[in-house]
């Protein structure tokens, strides 16, 4: 606390205190509903949420880089969370299944402490978007479809695929629960209504755009105690609506009971999928918050103090955290200056917490339409569109991880996603774009020759190679250069241009070699242009020159043709 305290004060200006304190009081109001219904998507109690929201937020306020991320439960950890523990085995309500819980916090913290040791932020770039929106895409279908037994009353199994998930819907949908079916329902669309709506009634009447969108944010805990209060009054918990009910109050204490060296390595790979997709989420999001104020973000300093926070959860009595899209966004637009904004949400957070009495009566019907409502705009069906119109092998990626998340499961359907992705891309760079380009007259450019009027030399060919040479590639690289050579028998000069050219591996050095030396005997000679410098600093290193000769090595293409062409 006095590190906090110290950073916290440190180069602040009073002029963002204001500023902070509304932010932090806009954010918590949106954080206690949404932290108790992402405990229960868990299958947790809903005080873990809440416990989720105090401790980490504060560690990560003092190690984090970010001024406005708001670090705690998130909808698709919770899920990812549910899932684990249920293919581990650990049943819902028993008190092993939240050591469990609190096991996957503390080996998600390890886990993410140890890439930012060995300097490991850069693995999650392998995480290409249009898996990431597949992924958060099937996940949003997931969380929505188990939300339905709260949401309508309809009988669910607690776990299972998206198929299972659906069927079962189907099946049992005659044991829908009329009361609290419309309790879900007008949950939905309370929290429907005061989002834009509210925001454009609020406008009509005078008020200003950013007052209209702050007040639009306390929409969750409006709506929440405003079922609540109809749960009282009607008596509606007597006529089988389910109620949260008697949550203890105070804090946890703090303790180590979880650690279970056997249950470790049955949740272990679990553990890893949840601190990267966390990780991921939240660099993300802090990525995108930095740029629109100029400001930088640490990858490496990200993943250490997300590993504390998640460590400070598992001993506080939490699930696993990670950086919320939809607080933080609140969080930004509210004003949030520093993290004191974080710091001001786990401290209301806290005082909410030890009056936990007040959520007796609150109805899960409730909860699940803030989650409903919450998750609904990850189903990102514009970008799978736009991903699909300019790649197709892209959108294949999108959707394989979709329905292998919606057939079969989270991790599955993200392996699925990110080797359809690696897969794809060998594939490309097995089968390199390669051209025979011309100068453009009056110019010193070399454009394709299929694709611009220009002038070629009876015997230059000059042939662009638009990928880096490796031992997957260079045989198809030869392939094309051969063929290309049957077409221009007068030739004497083949000119390599590599500009496009950022690496050549040793197979395809030696490929080049023996290219070099197979035109010499057809009296044709091989010649580069336009190296990169390093690409040129590892032939140095080679005797590759030699093997070359008397082929040359040009600065430019121009330069090329000037010599070998008689200045033509």
């Amino acid at each position: 606390m006095p590190y906090l305290f110290a950073r916290l004060i440190s180069g602040y200006s009073h002029c963002w205190l204001a500023s902070d304190i509304t932010a932090g009081c806009i954010t918590a109001v949106l954080l206690i509903p949404q932290g108790m219904a992402y405990a229960i998507l868990a299958g947790l109690p809903p005080e873990v949420g809440l416990y989720a929201s105090i401790l980490p937020p504060l560690v990560y306020a003092a190690l984090g880089t970010s001024r406005t991320l708001s670090v705690g439960p998130v909808s698709v950890a919770a899920l990812l969370v549910a899932n684990a523990l249920a293919a581990a085995g650990a049943i819902q309500g028993e008190p092993a299944y939240l050591q469990d819980a609190l096991l996957l916090a503390a080996m998600s913290g390890g886990i993410l402490l140890l890439m930012a040791l060995l300097r490991l932020d850069t693995l999650v770039h392998f995480l290409g978007h249009p898996v990431l929106s597949g992924f958060t895409s099937g996940a949003a279908v997931l969380i929505i479809l188990s939300q339905l037994k709260n949401l309508t009353g309809i009988p669910m199994p607690e776990s299972g695929g998206g198929i299972d998930l659906i069927v079962a819907a189907a099946r049992n949908a005659v044991a829908l629960h009329p009361t609290t079916a419309s309790l879900g329902l007008l949950g939905v669309v309370l929290l429907l209504a005061l989002r834009s709506p509210l925001v454009y009634v609020l406008q009509r009447f005078g008020v200003g755009d950013k007052k209209a969108n702050l007040a639009s944010r306390g929409a969750p805990l409006g709506v929440i105690a405003l079922l609540t209060i109809a749960v009282v009054t009607l008596g509606l918990h007597e006529n089988g609506v389910g109620i949260i009910g008697t949550i203890p109050a105070g804090f946890p204490k703090l303790g180590w009971d979880f650690v279970n060296l056997d249950r470790a390595s049955v949740l272990l790979p679990s553990a890893i999928m949840i601190s990267v997709i966390g990780y991921v989420e939240s660099v993300s999001v802090a990525k995108v918050l930095a740029y629109r104020r100029r400001e930088k973000i640490d990858n490496n300093k990200e993943l250490t103090a997300l590993g504390f926070s998640n460590i400070a959860a598992a001993f506080s009595g939490a699930m696993p955290v990670a950086g919320g899209f939809s607080r933080s966004m609140v969080n930004f637009s509210a004003g949030a200056q520093t993290q004191l904004a974080a710091v001001i949400t786990a401290i209301l957070v806290g005082v909410a917490t030890a009056f936990f009495t007040l959520f007796y009566y609150l109805p899960k019907a409730a909860l699940a339409a803030v989650i409903v409502v919450a998750v609904a705009p990850l189903l990102d069906w514009r970008t799978a569109y736009k991903t699909f119109h300019y790649d197709r092998g892209d959108g294949m990626a999108l959707l394989t991880t979709f329905f292998g998340v919606l057939i079969f499961d989270i991790e599955i359907g993200l392996i699925a996603g990110i080797l359809f992705s690696m897969s794809l891309f060998i594939w490309r760079s097995s089968d390199p774009h390669i051209a025979v380009v011309g100068r453009v007259p009056g110019t010193e450019h070399f454009r394709n020759v299929t694709r611009h009027k220009v002038q070629t030399w009876p015997n230059i060919l000059m042939i662009r190679v638009d990928r880096s040479l490796f031992f997957g590639n260079v045989a198809a690289v030869e392939n094309a250069i051969s063929n290309e050579i049957g077409e221009h028998r007068d030739i004497e000069h083949l000119v390599l241009l590599c500009s496009g050219i950022n690496e050549i591996d040793h197979s395809a050095l030696e490929a080049l070699e023996q290219l070099a030396y197979n035109l010499r005997e057809a009296r044709i000679h091989l010649h580069l242009a336009e190296v990169k410098g390093p690409v040129m600093d590892r032939l140095g290193r080679s005797d590759f020159f030699g093997k070359l000769a008397p082929g040359r090595v040009f600065l430019t293409a121009e330069m090329a043709v000037e010599a070998l062409s008689g200045g033509d």
